[in-house]
């Protein structure tokens, strides 16, 4: 994968989080397949664990965790 600014960077992080929220392994496997620097299992564990928090997130303000992780990507749309 070649380099990336931090707007890509933000943009393949959540979607890496929304292979863990959704429970899609097989896509989680399709966007990490390329990516250097990391390997797979890494980027799985640091997923799981920013997958709790979105769960966190989610109970305490009594919503679901998709719509969590919504809410968490709208406001990481909003910051500069």
């Amino acid at each position: 994968m070649d380099e990336q600014g931090p707007d890509e960077l933000l943009d393949l992080g959540l979607a890496i989080l929304t292979t863990f929220v959704l429970n899609d392994p097989q896509s989680f496997t399709t966007i990490t397949r390329d990516l250097r620097g990391g390997s797979s299992e890494a980027i799985a564990a640091l997923g799981r664990v920013c997958e709790a928090l979105v769960g966190m997130i989610a109970e305490m303000a009594g919503m679901s965790k998709e719509e969590s992780l919504e809410r968490i990507a709208a406001a990481f749309a909003t910051v500069d």
